[in-house]
């Protein structure tokens, strides 16, 4: 899923930053996203065993 891809290189991009304030505030805000989309979709019945065919 593309909020995955999305995720990953914003926390690749986090290690990056000079401020290490900067960096951990982007990864926690990627665990958060990826929790929430994740949430999002349980809650309508996506299961993530399933694949797009």
């Amino acid at each position: 899923m593309v909020i995955f891809r999305a995720t990953h290189w914003l926390r690749f991009w986090a290690q990056l930053q000079r401020c290490e304030d900067d960096g951990e505030f982007l990864k926690v805000a990627c665990r958060k996203l990826k929790s929430m989309v994740m949430q999002l979709f349980a809650n309508y019945g996506w299961r993530f065993t399933n694949r797009f065919k």
